[in-house]
């Protein structure tokens, strides 16, 4: 296929061996913002025939999917096949490429790419474990969200956890002052009792209701004892029977 110089064209190359398919999904996003202009997206396709999710891509309108034939096997094949082909679409006049990889053996292809011709922009995607020999390779290198997004993820988890350590940390202080609260009070409540241990003198003075003063005065006269005797009497047989 000659491609018209005089129409801007974009070449993609797809790593489809190494790169997942939704970053070749953000790839076609960020292309966008050099339309109007010629898409062509080169890969094996045939490697990935039972997905419907690629039917559905290759149907995409605006776009062009170029199948690429594997001239050896084995190891590297599709390297050589990509490089193949963008150097042939080079040579037509496509001046801007977008390689998505998160292979270091581009380095080589970015590098053939931009060597014949100054005027040749190759624009890298790839994770952020992309190594900075690859990064540099490119003129411009485009991480792919998916890592960023674990990270943020993971910041969020550890936010959440030590929102937890502290709240749980509160309840703890909480408790323990609810507890300290009523052992004070359970202190506070035996002193008295304690105190009248502490004298244990024999001499006692209570406050009497004036029914059971006079039920004890009849008691008194009518069994001839003094009031000492018939308390003492009355408290030591109640306290025996409980």
């Amino acid at each position: 296929m000659t491609l018209n110089s005089s129409i801007e064209t974009v070449a993609i190359l797809y790593d489809i061996e190494n790169a997942p398919f939704e970053m070749l999904d953000y790839t076609l996003g960020k292309a966008r913002k050099y339309l109007p202009c010629r898409m062509i997206i080169v890969s094996d396709w045939e490697k990935k025939p039972d997905q419907k999710r690629w039917n559905r891509l290759l149907r995409r309108p605006g776009f062009t999917f170029r199948q690429i034939d594997r001239k050896i096997d084995g190891k590297n094949s599709l390297d050589y096949a990509l490089f193949d082909t963008a150097e042939m679409m080079r040579d037509e006049g496509v001046q801007r490429f977008f390689i998505i990889t998160t292979d270091s053996d581009f380095i080589s292809i970015a590098h053939e790419l931009k060597k014949k011709d100054a005027g040749v922009q190759v624009i890298g995607v790839g994770t952020e474990q992309a190594s900075q020999d690859l990064r540099e390779a490119y003129d411009e290198f485009i991480c792919y969200p998916s890592e960023p997004k674990v990270k943020k993820k993971h910041q969020r988890d550890e936010k959440k956890k030590v929102r937890q350590q502290a709240r749980q940390e509160k309840e703890a202080v909480q408790q323990k002052a609810v507890l300290n609260t009523a052992a004070a009070a359970t202190l506070s409540s035996q002193a008295p009792v304690k105190a009248e241990l502490a004298k244990a003198s024999g001499n006692l003075q209570v406050q009497l209701p004036k029914t059971l003063h006079k039920q004890l005065v009849e008691r008194m006269k009518s069994e001839n004892v003094d009031m000492s005797h018939l308390v003492t009497y009355l408290l030591m047989r109640g306290i025996a029977d409980s």
